[in-house]
């Protein structure tokens, strides 16, 4: 099975602007920067505000801001490794190189 679909978080902090690090069940530790997100649509519009953005929780393995706003712990995992935000297309490209090639990553 895919990892990406099955990863999930055990802690995420919100460490500075719109980065956060995040800690995944296997324990593997990454950071990325969220503030690209803030651009992809009206969602995303409260995680603008700093005071928010660090609201972040964790709720059965993936990131929960305050209104139920959440991302999806595989496509955040894959962030991580990359060391960056990426869309849609670009994260789906790097979950279908990665899957199941964990010693490749990070």
């Amino acid at each position: 099975m895919n990892r990406y679909f099955t990863d999930r978080i055990t802690a995420i902090e919100a460490i500075g602007g719109h980065r956060v690090r995040v800690t995944f069940r296997d324990g593997f530790v990454g950071e990325v920067d969220l503030a690209p997100l803030l651009d992809c649509g009206p969602i995303f519009e409260p995680l603008r505000d700093v005071a928010f953005f660090k609201q972040v929780t964790v709720d059965h393995g993936a990131p929960l801001w305050p209104g139920d706003l959440d991302l999806s712990p595989g496509s955040l995992r894959a962030w991580c490794e990359a060391g960056k935000f990426m869309d849609y297309d670009e994260t789906h490209e790097w979950i279908e190189i990665h899957a199941g090639k964990p010693e490749e990553v990070a």
